[in-house]
């Protein structure tokens, strides 16, 4: 970088207007002609002339004055006066500028503490995070979540974050939770109903795994509250105790009365030829847990863990059944509470009972035989080396070849050999079926009580007991049903009511969907549910606004979503949808 010679910048100006001003200096400080002037600073005696000229007409200019700024404030008066009314509130400055852009009106910092130092006011004495309202982790302290008095309620505007919720209305009005939630000894506090309590469990519940996890997120969420006809939805550790106030007995009562009810609303849903049952295991990480250890075939290894029963029709793919925490003592004999429960909510069995070996012993499979009419079973039969080895050594002329045309089956064609057989320990007689050359290495051994049942049948309705295994996959992986120990922490029997509840609910809805019949809740939540949208009451009305998605066609061609609905736990007001940009 070149030296910089002060002495040569003035002696030897460069600039043109430099040159003009240490000319004219020059001329009228040293008193030198025009004529000297010119030679000097290199002009001819016409051009300095014309300088001299423009100069004393005042049409050189060498130094601008600078702009002087607006006397007056820019701020409209309306705004000055609502940034000294929010000071008066002990607002910060920061906090004025968050308000008034929330408002829609852009102010600055400086603006604002510009208008406040006018006006006298001095700057805010440090407070604490609790005087500011903010949590440990510097987060705004959520309001407390009290009822909506809807009696005086006229005007009121909300917001949700996953709108797609207020989508399940007309499918709470239809199954009439409502009234079997109010009919059942809930516990209630101070504050809140049991209507309130449970529907916002329940909104969660139906917003899936992946969003549950940021629970805390929805803690300022106007619309979540509302659904449950709150301001906001009760704090993780206010929904954590309430579960826990809750026993076993009223959930299994309720569960009872809730398929029931759907029973009777909706029978079609429960008219399959055969009802699937399995154990799923719950895994529980806690240390003080005195849980049983079961194999947690996700996990691959035994851990502590609440051993569950689902039954399921194989049709429909509805639950029909659930009871958990089931002691090893008793998983041999839950099946036999499960008919108990089914006779009292249908009055027969009429559907074929398909599980596998592990799920109860030969003697409560003669029980059941001995049930009324003898209830009908479909299971595998344990095997060992002696009829693994006795099967093999049947002549091929013996094997019946089948061809299952089932849609994405591997395997379709396998053979099959018919046999009667005693079970071990009992007096039952049944229809043993091997299978082999079905993708397996060993055959495998179907036992039943049905002797009128068609081979292909047989094979079919076994074949579809993996249903309810794709069951618990869509309950693990959308509705967090294997989290027992997650950030939010709910009784393991209050949880699987409600998740048994949310799938019935998203079935139901997925069914008036058209063409997404048979998608799965995770599915139907990201094309669907998963959008904001704005709520308003006006008078005895509640709009709620859904924000346009490719899918939306579908909602507004569908007659549910075309009717207004008198919804008793939001004042009996009536909801109707709008769709908005």
């Amino acid at each position: 970088m070149t030296s910089f010679n002060p002495l040569e910048f003035f002696r030897n100006p460069k600039l043109p207007d430099h040159r003009k001003y240490e000319s004219l200096r020059d001329y009228y400080l040293n008193n030198l002609s025009q004529k000297e002037t010119a030679r000097k600073y290199g002009y001819s005696i016409f051009t300095f002339q014309s300088i001299v000229r423009d100069f004393k007409n005042q049409k050189i200019v060498f130094f601008t004055p600078p702009k002087l700024g607006p006397k007056n404030k820019h701020t409209p008066d309306s705004i000055q006066g609502k940034i000294i009314n929010l000071r008066k509130k002990n607002h910060s400055i920061y906090d004025i500028k968050d308000i008034l852009n929330a408002d829609g009106y852009y102010c600055s910092a400086k603006t604002i503490n510009n208008i406040l130092r006018d006006e006298g006011f001095t700057k805010l004495q440090r407070r604490s995070k609790k005087e500011l309202g903010l949590t440990t982790r510097k987060t705004l302290v959520p309001p407390i979540s009290t009822r909506i008095d809807f009696h005086d309620l006229n005007k009121y505007k909300f917001e949700c974050q996953v709108g797609g919720i207020y989508y399940f209305i007309p499918y709470l009005l239809q199954t009439e939770l409502y009234d079997l939630i109010t009919d059942t000894p809930f516990p209630e506090t101070s504050k809140l109903s049991q209507i309130n309590s449970i529907f916002s469990i329940l909104a969660l519940k139906l917003i899936g795994h992946e969003r549950l996890s940021k629970v805390s997120s929805y803690n300022h969420d106007t619309g979540f509250g509302f659904f449950a006809g709150l301001n906001v939805p009760p704090k993780t550790t206010a929904t954590s105790t309430y579960s826990y106030l809750i026993d076993k007995d009223p959930v299994l009562d309720f569960s009872k009365e809730f398929v029931s009810k759907m029973e009777s609303i909706y029978p079609e849903y429960y008219q399959g030829e055969t009802i699937n049952l399995d154990f799923h295991a719950i895994p529980h990480y806690g240390e003080k847990s005195k849980m049983d250890t079961n194999w947690v075939g996700s996990k691959h290894q035994r851990l502590k863990s609440a051993q569950t029963l689902f039954a399921q029709d194989g049709e429909s793919k509805y639950l029909l059944y659930a009871n958990t925490d089931i002691g090893r003592e008793d998983e041999s004999n839950e099946i036999l509470n499960f008919v108990d429960y089914w006779i009292d909510v249908k009055g027969v069995i009429d559907q074929t009972l398909v599980f596998d070996s592990k799920l109860t012993t030969y003697e409560n499979l003669e029980q059941l035989d001995e049930t009324g009419d003898g209830i009908k079973f479909i299971t595998l039969r344990r095997r060992g080396k002696k009829i693994v080895q006795k099967a093999m050594d049947i002549p091929d002329d013996d094997w019946i070849k089948v061809n299952l045309k089932k849609k994405k089956r591997k395997y379709n064609k396998f053979k099959m050999f018919e046999s009667e057989i005693v079970l071990p320990r009992t007096q039952l007689k049944v229809r043993q079926v091997i299978f082999k050359d079905h993708g397996r290495e060993d055959p495998t051994f179907l036992i039943t009580n049905n002797f009128d049942i068609e081979l292909e049948t047989l094979a079919l309705h076994y074949a579809n007991r993996w249903l309810i295994e794709n069951k618990f996959a869509e309950l693990v992986d959308f509705f967090n049903l294997n989290a027992l120990s997650s950030p939010f922490m709910i009784r393991i029997y209050f949880d699987v009511m409600l998740t048994v509840i949310a799938d019935t609910l998203y079935r139901l809805l997925a069914k008036d969907l058209k063409r997404f019949e048979d998608c799965s809740p995770k599915t139907i939540f990201s094309d669907f549910i998963n959008c904001r949208c704005k709520g308003e009451v006006v008078g005895n009305e509640i709009i709620i606004k859904m924000k346009k998605k490719a899918t939306t066609p579908i909602f507004k061609s569908s007659d549910v979503f075309k009717k207004s609905y008198s919804v008793p736990w939001l004042g009996n007001k009536n909801l109707r949808y709008e769709w908005m940009p």
